[in-house]
């Protein structure tokens, strides 16, 4: 609320330059790190998510909560949704629910 942060690889956080920032309706922040894909803080420790949860790569650029609570991640190989353990890639045909 009155100041910043700083968080390092010490704490977590791989990369230098974070894209964009986003706060879910349950108050963790998602952001999306440069070549480290993106990372969810829960306000107490941070989750990486990257290729091995099912990005297609590490370049996210943002993050979005819908109405539903679904978070969706866009990037330079597409559009992603989570489900709750990893991304799942979305396709004109979908997944879409």
């Amino acid at each position: 609320g009155t100041s910043f942060a700083h968080f390092s690889t010490q704490e977590g956080v791989n990369g230098t330059e974070a894209w964009s920032l986003y706060e879910d309706k349950s108050g963790n922040v998602w952001f999306p790190v440069e070549h480290s894909g993106v990372y969810r803080y829960d306000g107490k420790s941070f989750t990486n998510f990257h290729r091995k949860q099912g990005l297609a790569s590490d370049a996210v650029q943002c993050i979005y909560e819908d109405r539903e609570g679904r978070i969706w991640a866009g990037g330079v190989f597409g559009l992603f949704r989570y489900d709750g353990k990893s991304f799942v890639s979305v396709t004109r045909k979908g997944p879409w629910h």
